[in-house]
């Protein structure tokens, strides 16, 4: 029998870059990862497999679209204490302090920003606690486009015109703070007009996790259902082939350790601090199954759904074909 042909789209992160570069055997398939595409859950045309927004997954769940059959491999994860931003005058050093202030944001239904909102209601500031402001981020970094699955803002948000944006509205002090996934180059230099509004956030993060035990997931990758009904063994074939990769990195982030000063230090943390999602694959552990039922519950919470997706049934499609006989 002939290899099945997939075509992926998944941006070169370290973990993957020996799949991207044709290190990990993928029996069965041929596979072709585009590292350069656009990621997003409308897939362009001949896209099999892709990264996509998981929140906007879980939406799409909840309201009973099934297009897609997500895997549980969460490539991209994080905290986003780190990613509030005030100007460096301000007098803001805490999430708790943003209460009745004014916060610019680039996107609302992206995974990254409902994290960022759920830090901020894990800090006793509720989304009608604040005034929101939706707009560019700067000259050079748009708002992001409006996908099927997004959903508009709380009533009585502003948005800004199109000549305007977040940044020059929080350097004239008409913004308090901004949440982006994406920090300017201002906020890495000592001196830079802007700073983060935690400005210690791994002790921030540090206690978040400790405390409920949650590591957001951003982004997983999914699969067109039409694709992987018709070549199940290929889903769990993809599904491999990234594990492999990971443990390829893995093993030489453990042995050389050089990409960072301190490399060796955050291998030892992974492994204390976070053993239950590492690696970042599956969804029964403890720790994995937390953070699905959180994000279930914040989207509701949020506004972002009517009623809230099973977190157990995520990923039950692919259940099925792991468990399929060979």
């Amino acid at each position: 029998m002939s290899n099945v042909q997939v075509n992926m789209v998944l941006r070169p992160y370290d973990q993957f870059c020996p799949l991207i570069l044709g290190n990990v055997p993928t029996p069965g398939i041929d596979l072709t990862v585009d590292f350069r595409g656009s990621i997003g859950n409308e897939f362009a045309d001949g896209v099999d497999v892709g990264e996509v927004s998981f929140n906007r997954y879980v939406m799409g769940y909840a309201n009973g679209d099934r297009r897609l059959v997500g895997i549980p491999a969460f490539v991209l994860r994080g905290f986003r204490h780190r990613n509030y931003i005030v100007r460096r005058d301000s007098s803001l050093t805490s999430l708790s302090d943003l209460r009745g202030k004014r916060i610019g944001c680039n996107s609302w239904s992206d995974s990254g920003t409902l994290w960022a909102r759920q830090a901020l209601r894990d800090a006793g500031v509720d989304i009608g606690d604040v005034r929101w402001v939706i707009g560019h981020l700067d000259e050079t970094t748009k708002l992001k486009p409006r996908t099927p699955q997004d959903v508009p803002p709380p009533p009585g948000t502003e948005f800004l015109p199109d000549d305007g944006n977040l940044m020059a509205e929080m350097m004239a002090d008409r913004i308090d703070a901004i949440t982006t996934a994406f920090m300017p180059d201002m906020v890495f230099t000592p001196d830079g007009a802007a700073r983060r509004l935690v400005v210690d956030f791994r002790s921030a993060e540090t206690e978040f996790h400790k405390r409920t035990g949650i590591y957001p997931a951003f982004h997983v990758m999914a699969f067109r259902r039409e694709f992987a009904e018709r070549h199940p063994a290929a889903v769990v074939a993809v599904y491999e082939a990234l594990r492999a990769s990971w443990r390829q990195w893995w093993t030489k982030a453990k042995n050389f350790g050089e990409t960072s000063p301190w490399a060796t230090a955050e291998v030892e943390t992974m492994l204390a601090d976070f053993a239950d999602d590492t690696p970042p694959f599956g969804h029964t552990s403890p720790a994995t199954r937390r953070m699905l039922a959180v994000m279930c519950q914040e989207q509701v919470a949020q506004g972002l759904v009517q009623s809230s997706a099973d977190p157990d049934q995520l990923f039950r499609d692919f259940e099925a074909m792991l468990s399929a006989p060979s």
